[in-house]
């Protein structure tokens, strides 16, 4: 189906368009609801930019680029309804009387943070007749996929209790949809580990020196430590990393996914590239700030293995990172690789 856009007209299906974050991590996770709704035969698209360079991984699902902001909201007419993440790029500016008048066009959801004067706006009036009964059950009451209630559970888990909950799925399931397209190479070296060493935000970032030093004793161990980084940070890394270790190519999600797939394990700290090696199947080691075991943004598939700081510092963004030390990332490393290449063991590298 990818990566072209089917329109309303020309499917029998009711044709939903799922505008989400402009988060790799986020949108990922809002791939669970993409994925639920066509499991059970509705056309969807999702709009997210880094989602439409997967779309060869989504047999499922067409996909196309985010939506721009002279889009909204005569883009919508495409589709029979569109269900829209609150923090999506390019939305008029929240609690604004711009974005509570978009939602009687659209209905929104948040993951993690919601207006709820944004629920129970939509004007089913817009619905085609024949497609009323099936689309109104997707009328969300309440918007907010988080169940701040639930504290043990993971984004993804807080996702699909939303699609039972506010969309009335039934066998609801926390796979994505990803399935490795023909050609790409989907055996794990077990010598090969992919290490990111950046985020979206600085202070979610371990040392880049104990990066460094933990690629050292890998390699000291047999095993090829590789870097990634988003594209904009390739130059900074390069000059830091030299010709020690290889620095690969991933100047999009799919190249992205194609590295990730090919390793026994990604290590990395709370970032988008976790989510996708976990969505794939990779095992993750994921270095993070905080000491909750049960951290809610967590990758929320396959083998995860967190590492925390040996204090409770939260109040003190700038230390955590010297209290993760590189023998307890290599100890829970090796942990991990241990579960995960057991003989006879198989890895499921699609099924989410």
């Amino acid at each position: 189906m990818n990566p072209e856009t089917v329109l309303r007209s020309e499917s029998g299906r009711p044709h939903i368009a799922l505008i989400t974050s402009a988060k790799l991590g986020d949108a990922l996770i809002s791939l669970v609801i993409a994925n639920n709704l066509a499991r059970v035969g509705f056309v969807v698209t999702v709009c997210n930019d880094f989602v439409h360079s997967l779309a060869g991984w989504l047999p499922a699902l067409s996909t196309r680029p985010e939506f721009g902001r002279n889009e909204y909201p005569d883009g919508f007419s495409n589709f029979d309804l569109v269900l829209v993440d609150a923090q999506s790029p390019n939305l008029p500016a929240e609690g604004s009387n711009l974005r509570r008048e978009l939602a009687s066009r659209a209905v929104f959801y948040g993951l993690s943070h919601f207006d709820a004067s944004l629920n129970g706006r939509f004007d089913q009036a817009l619905f085609p007749a024949d497609q009323r009964e099936s689309l109104s059950s997707l009328l969300v009451g309440n918007g907010l996929a988080r169940d701040r209630a639930k504290k043990r559970r993971s984004m993804v888990e807080h996702v699909c209790a939303f699609c039972r909950r506010e969309l009335n799925l039934k066998n609801v399931t926390q796979e994505t949809g990803l399935v490795g397209p023909a050609g790409i190479n989907t055996g794990r070296d077990p010598k090969r580990i992919i290490i990111c060493p950046t985020s979206g935000k600085a202070r979610k970032n371990w040392l880049a020196t104990r990066f460094l030093e933990l690629a050292t004793q890998l390699k000291a161990k047999g095993k090829e430590p590789v870097f990634t980084v988003a594209p904009p940070e390739r130059e900074e890394w390069h000059r830091q990393l030299g010709s020690q270790f290889e620095l690969a190519k991933t100047d999009s999600a799919s190249e992205l996914a194609a590295l990730l797939v090919s390793a026994s394990a990604l290590v990395c700290n709370d970032s988008g590239s976790g989510h996708l090696a976990a969505a794939l199947g990779t095992p993750v080691l994921c270095i993070i700030s905080r000491r909750d075991p049960f951290y809610t943004w967590r990758p929320g598939w396959g083998e995860v293995t967190l590492v925390r700081p040996a204090l409770p510092i939260r109040a003190l963004p700038q230390v955590w990172p010297y209290l993760v030390s590189v023998t307890a990332v290599l100890q829970h490393l090796d942990v991990l690789l241990e579960k995960t290449t057991t003989p006879n063991k198989e890895r499921q590298l699609w099924d989410h």
